[in-house]
């Protein structure tokens, strides 16, 4: 990719509704993950991702989604990995009867967060302390992409700990979960 200091990817005023999908306590950083990227693939891609008795399309109100997921995803507040999150994800559409697979890349990622932004989806990206990630092992929403001018890749993101539009180095990457 040539294109140096431009945003590709999503508009972040799109992920302003999800600005309160936060990590109350915990490791649940997967969980709330989750969430705010299904939140979004109803509310912009597939309208019957979530069950209109589980959130309604265009709603700020989560719970029963952030709960339901929690129960799948993390039922004993762990700390999470991709695979974790993927099959937990994976087992949310079952259990629905929807026809999603989630797909995970368990290192690295930055290529498939790229590919899948230029479609107009989100990613779920998860951060590794030891690539230097100041929020140590997180799980974070990626929705766009830059290089800067000395070739540096950069990621805007949903963080769940409280900032809906945060940019964070593209080198966290530690693995990501998205769908084909």
């Amino acid at each position: 990719m040539t294109i140096t200091n431009e945003w590709l990817g999503i508009s972040e005023s799109e992920f302003y509704p999800y600005r309160n999908i936060t990590t109350k306590s915990g490791y649940l950083c997967g969980t709330s993950a989750a969430t705010v990227f299904l939140c979004y693939y109803q509310d912009h891609l597939v309208k019957t991702i979530v069950p209109e008795h589980i959130r309604q399309n265009g709603s700020e109100n989560t719970k029963a989604l952030q709960d339901l997921l929690r129960v799948i995803i993390q039922p004993f507040d762990f700390p999470t990995i991709s695979l974790q999150v993927s099959h937990g994800l994976s087992r949310y559409f079952r259990l629905f009867k929807l026809p999603f697979r989630a797909r995970q890349t368990p290192v690295g990622g930055l290529e498939r967060v790229k590919k899948r932004l230029l479609h107009g989806k989100p990613v779920i990206v998860g951060l590794m302390k030891l690539k230097g990630s100041t929020y140590g092992n997180h799980w974070v929403v990626a929705y766009g992409y830059k290089k800067d001018e000395t070739g540096k890749e950069w990621l805007k993101v949903h963080d769940n700990w409280g900032n809906y539009h945060k940019v964070i180095p593209a080198s966290w990457i530690n693995g990501t979960i998205s769908l084909p």
